[in-house]
């Protein structure tokens, strides 16, 4: 079955035209690239995900993993994708050339990310934590450390993953035990870490975990909790392989989806002989920690929206060819393909919207990454990093939750096949569905925004997302084509900037209603920067001072698309707003026992 659609025009328009991607290589650390080089990796990376990943998707769900009570064997087409996508680079393409990285924009890794997990998600997982874990080695570890496992990570020989979550520390935590007892120059390691992805495989001949634990003596609560470096089979000082390191998986989660995803226990030390590397400071690991988490709930967006467009794509591949019933107007003759019937462009056109903004949204966000990154000190720099850190719950939670909505609304395009395995949308929503609970659940990412985001920094972030979305309403208040949606969405700026005051004032009077309104309003701030994303793009494909130039149906759907989610949606995130403001206090005081 090939899954796996993608519309490139799509994804260039966003980059060359809308972002001005080639533009990234004015910076000194790009300064030896080209747009067209950034062009022929995105293209490679298409093909790569079409040829390689894609494939993996239908045989990951056929077949799934095995488990024989302390270790997981997955399909060998995974073990050999997996090598082929570490030794073409996929992995650190974005990475520095010092161990073994190919130094492209940071951009770029979510750009390969999106066509992977559009390929095949429960695949895409297993390198792009090992991305991560090796990227917090590269970043906090000693020299030794990152020349001891950094390259072979980046290049696919070992994998990596983060493990945090314990039975009774999920969301909190502060409640972690795993501990972390000095062994000469290194830690013995004990504890039981739960739903680790990836945490057990045979795709490599090592796996490395990047550990949250506590070292004996060392404050209660995340103050106290330390970063170490744990690997599967211990590795010697010249890099050759040792003997297990009593790391070991003793269970494999069932789940609704991500067959091919093994998420696992894993129990260290149970016989008192895991090692484990401190990496970064001691007490500082959560912090440490965050780097990978934030890039991860970004990548949970990305995965979201990767999956939501090839969902939709098919649902349109499916709408065209599909002949069922009359035209309702009697304008043409005999059954009409579907695409015809108003209730099912109106599905399409939502869908094709909320696709186009959640990826302008994250490629945006990325691409505002780099100038955080990679500009010298001054305020630009500082603007762009609160933008990055203001967006990044609102793509992760967001996107998530989009990106189900999408898979949803294309199973109800197909009707009843849909729902059929003859398919691949059933599965798409099954997959996409835990996105909205990894990295924090999109509840926890509401109280994020409205709590820390909002007032970090002295309230910087937020101004930087106020700064953007403002300006931009100014620049082209008066568009021919835009104009009334962009008056609509200058309004409902002006709403969110009193609502937030009001909300600021809740928070310190009343705190559970404040916190029973945190996700509404989340999703407002979802709502308004897809308006932003989608009227820019539409501004661009419609350039007043070359009308003559962009008729082409192309450049009309992205007005199309615009103009209809802001015509639709903005009205009820007006509303929202109010909603999120009235004195009705049902969540809180309801009585317990009257649920």
């Amino acid at each position: 079955m090939d899954h796996f659609k993608v519309n490139s025009k799509d994804l260039f328009f966003i980059l060359k035209e809308q972002l001005s991607y080639g533009s990234l290589c004015r910076l000194d650390r790009y300064k030896d690239l080209n747009e067209l080089t950034l062009d022929m990796l995105v293209t490679e990376a298409i093909s790569f995900a079409r040829g390689v990943v894609a494939p993996l998707q239908e045989i990951g769900e056929v077949r799934g993993i095995g488990f024989d009570g302390d270790s997981v064997t997955c399909p060998g087409e995974f073990k050999e994708a997996f090598r082929q996508y570490g030794e073409d680079g996929w992995i650190a393409a974005a990475r520095n050339t010092k161990y073994g990285g190919q130094g492209f924009p940071h951009m770029m890794r979510i750009v390969i990310n999106d066509l992977m997990y559009g390929a095949c998600q429960s695949f895409n997982m297993a390198p792009s934590l090992t991305h991560g874990a090796a990227h917090l080695i590269e970043s906090f570890g000693s020299d030794a450390l990152k020349c001891l496992f950094v390259p072979n990570m980046f290049k696919g020989v070992w994998a990596g993953t983060m493990c945090l979550t314990e039975t009774e520390a999920g969301s909190n935590l502060a409640a972690i035990q795993t501990t972390a007892v000095p062994n000469g120059d290194a830690y013995r390691i004990k504890g039981t870490k739960v739903f680790i992805s990836w945490g057990d495989h045979d795709l490599t001949e090592n796996i490395i975990h990047l550990v949250l634990a506590r070292i004996q003596g060392a404050p209660p609560g995340v103050e106290g909790l330390s970063l170490f470096v744990v690997p599967k089979i211990q590795v010697e000082k010249d890099g050759g392989l040792g003997r297990s390191n009593d790391v070991v998986c003793a269970g494999v989660e069932e789940k609704m989806g991500l067959h091919a995803s093994p998420t696992c226990m894993l129990n260290f030390g149970a016989r008192d002989g895991c090692i484990g590397y401190l990496c970064g400071r001691e007490n500082k690991g959560l912090s440490h920690m965050f780097q990978m988490m934030n890039s991860a709930r970004i990548n949970t967006g990305v995965s979201g929206m990767g999956i939501a467009g090839t969902a939709y794509l098919n649902a349109l591949a499916y709408a065209v060819q599909r002949r069922q019933g009359q035209d309702i107007t009697g304008s043409k003759a005999g059954d009409v393909a579907i695409i015809d019937h108003p209730d099912v462009r109106r599905m399409l056109l939502w869908m094709k919207g909320t696709v186009d903004g959640m990826r302008s949204m994250i490629y945006s966000c990325a691409f505002w990454q780099d100038f955080a990154l990679e500009l010298p000190q001054g305020p630009e720099k500082a603007h762009y990093a609160n933008l990055v850190d203001f967006m990044t719950p609102i793509i992760k939670a967001c996107c998530s939750e989009w990106g189900f909505r999408v898979c949803e609304t294309a199973i109800q395009c197909l009707g009843g096949y849909g729902y059929c395995k003859d398919y691949p949308l059933e599965q798409y929503l099954r997959d996409v569905k835990i996105l909205s609970l990894y990295e924090g659940t999109n509840g926890i990412q509401a109280m994020d925004l409205l709590g820390r985001k909002m007032t970090i920094r002295g309230g910087a972030c937020y101004q930087a997302f106020r700064k953007e979305i403002t300006s931009f309403c100014r620049k082209h208040k008066n568009h021919p084509v835009l104009g009334q949606q962009l008056n609509t969405l200058a309004g409902a700026m002006h709403q969110l900037k009193q609502t937030t005051v009001k909300l600021a004032n809740m928070k310190k009077k009343d705190p559970l209603q404040w916190a029973s309104r945190s996700y509404p309003m989340l999703m407002v701030f979802g709502e308004i920067s897809m308006a932003w994303r989608l009227l820019d793009m539409a501004s661009v494909a419609y350039d007043p001072s070359r009308p003559k130039v962009r008729k082409s149906d192309f450049y009309r759907g992205k007005v199309f698309q615009a103009k209809f989610f802001v015509d639709e949606t903005l009205p009820g995130t007006l509303a929202k707003m109010g909603s999120c403001l009235r004195e009705g206090r049902e969540v809180v005081e309801m009585p317990e026992r009257a649920f």
